[in-house]
């Protein structure tokens, strides 16, 4: 008999049972809490539109006038197309952590939804609320010697690359990334696309030998911003980070199905998201 505990805020679960019920009841409970979320939104959501409903023509007419670069949104949501989203960046609109595009679709037919996970002075970032694509090894070699050069580099700059919306892939900047590899030295390399590292993703204690080599992100500092769905709709599932551990040739890190920092052999499978950069300039 084994016992299974969990509290996210208000919500608590508390059961008894075999594994297979403590783990059914664990991939439960957090998919209530993700519904919980979205309600939350579209509450929200409600209330911005009947705010915006109350905007005076004449303000309307004095930010046209202004030229500013307007993206449409609904508590956060980005109602425009790819193309006028890169404008808006590109010409100093405002974005914000957490606004995000929904109606995305890859050309084998699954749907995602983009979010911004951070905003610099250089690039607005955008990553998949959930994983794209199937299960995939880090390297199915086992080694962790060239992140560049791994499976799961190769996997979403080929594979998942193919299926991204054309018009998104347009507005897509390549970007120079680090990684530290199992004997700390820092690496660069240039990318389309990435995977967060365990430094963007945890804090210290929980980076796995990735200490100091980016910030924690705002954005996953919620664990709810951590834990990522297999695909859209479905259970939560492990996924890969661009990150290895410390002194071990053979092991990578990973983010597991309740947000928290975990690690796996290169050769297993994981999930994988999308993360790009638009670049301001």
């Amino acid at each position: 008999m084994e016992e299974l505990r969990i509290r996210a805020g208000k919500e608590e679960i508390k059961v008894s049972g075999s594994a297979e019920t403590i783990e059914r009841e664990r991939n439960a409970f957090y998919q209530h809490i993700k519904e919980l979320e979205k309600a939350e939104v579209k509450t929200k959501a409600e209330i911005i539109q009947k705010i915006r409903a109350s905007v005076s023509w004449n303000e309307r007419a004095k930010q046209a006038e202004n030229m500013k670069p307007v993206v449409m949104r609904s508590c956060g949501e980005l109602q425009a197309t790819w193309e006028e989203i890169a404008r808006a960046v590109k010409t100093g609109a405002e974005f914000k952590v957490g606004d995000y595009k929904t109606g995305n679709k890859t050309s084998d037919g699954q749907a995602f939804t983009m979010v911004v996970t951070d905003v610099t002075d250089d690039y607005v970032r955008f990553e998949s609320s959930d994983c794209l694509g199937d299960e995939v090894c880090w390297n199915s070699s086992g080694s962790t010697e060239s992140l560049a050069a791994s499976d799961v580099m190769n996997y979403l700059n080929e594979k998942l690359w193919n299926v991204l919306p054309e018009d998104m892939k347009k507005v897509i900047d390549p970007v120079v990334r680090k990684y530290k590899d199992s004997a700390g030295n820092v690496m660069e390399y240039r990318t389309a696309l990435f995977l967060p590292v365990a430094s963007e993703v945890f804090d210290d204690d929980d980076c796995y030998g990735d200490k100091g080599l980016y910030k924690q992100l705002e954005y996953y500092k919620d664990r709810r911003h951590r834990m990522r769905s297999a695909a859209e709709g479905e259970d939560t599932d492990s996924w890969w980070l661009a990150s290895v551990g410390s002194g071990s040739s053979t092991i990578a890190c990973s983010v597991n199905g309740g947000g928290g920092a975990d690690y796996w052999g290169a050769s297993d499978a994981n999930r994988v998201p999308v993360c790009f950069c638009i670049k301001k300039s």
